[in-house]
C-alpha cells in the first residue's frame, strides 16, 4: 500500500510540474505576441531604420522629368546647387517651398542625380518650434511627411515612409487634426 501511495504521489507531482511548465510556456508565448503587437502598433522611429554607411559626397545635378513645369524645376535645381548627401547615407532630401504652409520634396541619389519625387505636404496648423513638413535624418532611411499629402481631403496626419533599395515604401499614417506640436523621434 505504501508503494501505491508513493507512486500516486509521484504521478500527481509529475502532472503538476508538467501543467506548471505548460502554463509558463503559454505565458511566455502570450508575452512574445504582445511584444510583436506593441512593436507593430507603435510610432516608427528614425533609429529603427539605420544606414550602414554615411557619405558626404556632392550631389550631382538632378535628372528632372521633362513634363515638370518651369517653377518646380527651377526650385529643385536651386535646392540642389552645391549640396552634399543629407539623407539615408548617400541621398539628398531636397525640400522646396510651395506656399506658406506647404512644401514639396524629392529624394536625389547623390552619385547619379536620379530623382524620386515625393509630392507635396501642406495644411498644418499647430507646430513645434523646429517643425519641418518633411523630417529626415542622414543616418536613417525613414522620413516623415506631416500634413495633408497632395491636398487630399481627410489625409491629415504624420505619414511614415522608408527608402528601401532606391524605392519609397509606405509604413503607416497616424491621423491628426493638423496639430504637430510633438517632434518626431
Amino acid at each position: 500500500m505504501q508503494y501505491a501511495i508513493k507512486i500516486v504521489a509521484m504521478i500527481v507531482f509529475s502532472l503538476t510540474c508538467c501543467a506548471a511548465q505548460a502554463q509558463d510556456h503559454k505565458q511566455e508565448h502570450k508575452q512574445d505576441t504582445s511584444k510583436q503587437a506593441t512593436a507593430k502598433d507603435r510610432v516608427p522611429r528614425f533609429a529603427d531604420y539605420p544606414v550602414a554607411k554615411i557619405s558626404n559626397e556632392r550631389v550631382k545635378k538632378p535628372i528632372i522629368p521633362r513634363n515638370w513645369h518651369e517653377d518646380p524645376r527651377l526650385r529643385l535645381l536651386d535646392a540642389t546647387r552645391d549640396v552634399r548627401a543629407n539623407f539615408a547615407g548617400r541621398y539628398f532630401m531636397a525640400i522646396t517651398p510651395c506656399g506658406s504652409a506647404c512644401v514639396g520634396g524629392a529624394i536625389i541619389e547623390a552619385r547619379t542625380g536620379k530623382m524620386i519625387p515625393l509630392g507635396i505636404v501642406s495644411s498644418w496648423k499647430e507646430v513645434h518650434d523646429d517643425f519641418e513638413g518633411i523630417e529626415f535624418r542622414h543616418n536613417s532611411r525613414m522620413f516623415v511627411m506631416s500634413g495633408q499629402r497632395d491636398e487630399k481631403p481627410g489625409d491629415m496626419g504624420r505619414h511614415f515612409y522608408v527608402l528601401e533599395n532606391g524605392k519609397v515604401k509606405f509604413l503607416k499614417t497616424i491621423k491628426t487634426d493638423g496639430d504637430f506640436m510633438t517632434p518626431v523621434k
